[in-house]
């Protein structure tokens, strides 16, 4: 239920009420509904919005899950000017008040009011979406604007990078730690919309993310239960929460062990490890960097922010908390405890080895320090850094909103070392971590324009999930159907409330709601009351079936297999390409990696002797280089490759040779393999639960489940055992009841109705709400309810069905 006060709760369940309504559109699209038609509320008089929950699980499940998207419909009627209203609607008048306006998808706010004696209309939000579709009617000279809720904003499209448990880390006996947490696929689902519950993050004006600057995010983690990142790739390496191991450990590994916990804004983020086990706190990602050439220079400017939790003096390790690695030089952003302080530190490289790790020489420059908190708790963290073309090295820290101004701290030539890990982010959870984010301007805008606010966005309300996820591919889904589909699998339910905020309720949530009741009514508001039940509604025998992956070192990329790789065209369009590296030069080339890489292996591919062993198995890294039909032996023909966007990698090949090179043996048969993280899908597995007790009293009545987001049996059967013994018995159902509206009253809300010597006093639940206003300005409420206490003693048998049941 909104929140009121008890004047407008008086007033609300008085008999003689006044209402007022107030409809605006914001024609201009930005945010201010200034134009001269925004307010459209003296045109308004019957309204309609229906929000109603579309089940997505089998029909026989009579629950409330799945999802909600509410629809408008606002007849328009009146006069402007002495012209009707519809006037203003013709798309090609160009004497209406809208000529040139995008009608459609303009943002629409619907609020009712009720008069109270005390204090006046007391206003309660009931709608905010966009216009779909108007309809004019020059004969009575009417409007009709048909409108959709926010689920329009998450029509487009999320990306999901592939990732599955480790089998190296599954080899050890640790699972639970790798799990993804159903939640935060509806976050970034919700995110692809621009709705969150996280902070409002990175800004700049738009000036700035045009050329030449093309300011913009390279690398987003949220860390909100998985270490799926929003924008950039995951790599091979990554650390593990040992959970089965720590939760047997002294205290302070138990309190540690799992892998999330509460995050900066109630969401979950990824937990630190314990103190003395630092080595497994990592995680490692690359920039997106197509197009931006970022990687490849680093002068630039650069801002890396995430969010940590201060636990304060001597418990938590100093850490190279975020570590971006660009051209051999080292841009972090370092947590020391012992110095009291977050700082910005470079680590300039004096000399740099692009063929193995630990050869380098680097010098040291710290930035400006930031005074850690006094108080333990979630804290933004960031360091800022700009290399200009001159040498000045300029860098500023900041913690939460205390942000220095920007400070030259060195002069250093641009030195630009090969770097085939350049892009390269290692991301350290020895502090707890959420919401990390790296921006990027290739022509160094200057870093006082690049800002954060840390104010939570408010935007969205995501429960943590009670699903776990073993592993995604690399697909693409329209950001609503994701969510709710994730939802579904878990018996959730996803919708915009009437704020337009974006809202996921796991099962219990629901369940939890059931717990207050904000109405209660009689027959004398409501009229009649019939139930009818049915055998259709058991089930007491679910077969389920799951299917989990695992992530294994396997072969990401066959040129036999999988095809040439792509080269950019003068259109700049990727395209096929012959794979001949012509004499002493390098090539830029593309792969386009399957949906089951993670990532490919950046150092370079051995050269495989050309009697060597070749089949579907061995090499997985590997090249044969030929000229024509000869082989050749040596290194003067060497690689590198990494992921340079979602789904797209870069390879780099360079020819030492005084003629042309490719890789097809003088067979015709291809020989270069790069090898990486690849998904490999289990088998499908069946099990069954068993409702005995309904078994013996209805018989077996069997229902299967399975579908993308079933995964792990063990979550699976932890979610189903509290569904089970209650769809074991008849459900009786009802038709939806009408009562005069209450602007207060919201999908989930639990109501009472009274019906003293006959049915009882019932309560139950709201999951489909149609609120109305008729031509006389009366408010009326249809509600679609299930019911969740049984009827009175005396009236039905309790002990003869189930606790809960449904009207529909």
């Amino acid at each position: 239920m909104l929140p009121h006060t008890p004047e407008a709760a008086r007033a609300i369940e008085a008999p003689e009420r006044t209402f007022a309504t107030r409809f605006r559109v914001d024609w201009n699209r930005d945010g201010r509904f200034d134009h001269a038609l925004s307010d459209l509320s003296r045109f308004v008089k019957p309204w309609r919005r229906e929000h109603i929950v579309s089940s997505t699980a089998p029909d026989e499940l009579l629950l409330i899950e799945g999802h909600a998207a509410a629809r408008l419909t606002v007849p328009l009627t009146g006069d402007i000017d002495g012209d009707p209203i519809a006037v203003q609607f013709a798309p090609y008048n160009r004497d209406s008040l809208l000529f040139g306006v995008d009608v459609e998808g303009a943002e629409v706010e619907l609020d009712v009011a009720i008069w109270t004696d005390e204090h006046g209309f007391e206003w309660f939000p009931q709608f905010r979406g966009v216009v779909r579709s108007p309809a004019t009617d020059r004969g009575d000279g009417t409007v009709v604007l048909e409108c959709l809720d926010n689920a329009e904003k998450l029509r487009g499209l999320v990306q999901l990078p592939p990732y599955a448990l480790w089998e190296r880390h599954l080899q050890r006996g640790f699972k639970r730690g790798q799990l993804i947490d159903s939640s935060s696929l509806i976050d970034l689902a919700a995110r692809a919309g621009g709705f969150t519950m996280g902070p409002r993050g990175f800004s700049w004006p738009d000036e700035l993310s045009a050329a030449p600057y093309r300011t913009g995010v390279v690398l987003s983690v949220p860390m909100h239960g998985s270490i799926l990142p929003e924008v950039g790739t995951l790599d091979n390496e990554q650390g593990i929460h040992r959970t089965e191991a720590w939760e047997t450990g002294d205290a302070a590994h138990r309190a540690r062990a799992e892998a999330y916990r509460e995050g900066p804004h109630g969401y979950l983020a990824r937990q630190a490890v314990p103190r003395g086990e630092e080595a497994a706190g990592f995680h490692t990602y690359w920039i997106d960097e197509l197009d931006r050439g970022v990687a490849g220079a680093a002068d630039s400017t650069w801002v890396l922010g995430g969010w940590f939790y201060w636990t304060g003096p001597n418990v938590d390790a100093a850490t190279a908390a975020i570590e971006l690695q660009v051209r051999g030089h080292r841009f972090t952003l370092a947590l020391e405890p012992s110095n009291g302080a977050g700082l910005a530190r470079m680590q300039y490289a004096t000399s740099f080895d692009n063929d193995q790790l630990g050869g380098d020489t680097y010098e040291r420059i710290d930035g400006p320090f930031s005074p850690l908190p006094s108080e333990p708790g979630w804290h933004y963290y960031e360091a800022a850094f700009a290399w200009w073309s001159n040498g000045d090295i300029e860098m500023r820290s900041c913690i939460d909103d205390r942000r220095q101004a920007p400070r030259v701290v060195a002069n250093r030539a641009t030195t630009a070392h090969i770097d085939r890990l350049s892009g390269l982010v290692t991301i350290r959870n020895t502090w707890a971590v959420s919401d990390v984010a790296i921006v990027n301007g290739a022509a160094k805008p200057p870093l006082a324009q690049i800002t954060y606010d840390t104010t939570p966005a408010g935007t969205a309300q995501v429960s943590w999930g009670r699903n776990r996820a073993t592993h995604t591919l690399r697909e693409s889904f329209e950001a609503f159907t994701l969510a709710k589909d994730v939802a579904s699998a878990e018996y959730g339910l996803v919708l915009f409330d009437e704020s337009g905020r974006f809202c996921f309720y796991n099962h219990d949530d629901v369940v939890d709601r059931q717990a207050t009741t904000v109405r209660t009514f009689t027959l004398d508001d409501l009229g009649n009351l019939g139930f009818r039940t049915t055998l259709d509604s058991v089930r007491n025998v679910w077969s389920v079936t799951t299917t989990s992956a695992r992530t294994v070192v396997g072969i990401a990329y066959d040129l036999g297999e999988d095809g040439v790789p792509l080269a950019r065209a003068a259109s700049g369009e990727l395209l096929p390409a012959e794979f001949i590296i012509p004499a002493r030069s390098a090539r830029e080339l593309f792969i386009q990696a399957d949906d089951h890489t993670i990532a490919v292996n950046p150092w370079g591919l051995p050269l495989i002797a050309e009697a060597a062993p070749w089949d579907q198995q061995i090499p997985r890294h590997g090249r044969q280089v030929y000229t024509g039909t000869d082989y050749r032996e040596g290194t003067s023909a060497s690689t590198e490759q990494k992921f340079v966007s979602r789904g797209l990698v870069r390879l780099w090949v360079w020819n030492g040779w005084a003629e042309p090179v490719g890789f097809v043996n003088p067979n015709g048969q291809p020989r270069f393999r790069l090898e990486g993280s690849v998904v490999v899908e289990d088998a499908e597995k069946t099990w069954t639960i068993r409702n005995e007790a309904s078994i013996a009293t209805r018989g077996e009545r069997v229902i299967e489940l399975s579908g993308k987001w079933l995964q792990d049996e063990w979550q699976t059967r932890a979610m189903l055992d509290r569904l089970v013994p209650r769809i074991g018995n008849p459900i009786p159902v009802s038709d939806a009841i009408t009562v005069p509206g209450d602007p207060r009253v919201q999908n989930l809300d639990c109501i009472a109705i009274a019906d003293q010597g006959g049915f009882g006093h019932l309560r139950t639940q709201i999951y489909g709400l149609t609120r109305s206003v008729d031509d006389d300005g009366r408010l009326t409420d249809t509600y679609q309810v299930e019911a969740i206490a049984p009827p009175a003693p005396g009236v039905w048998d309790s002990s003869s069905w189930d606790s809960t049941f449904v009207w529909s």
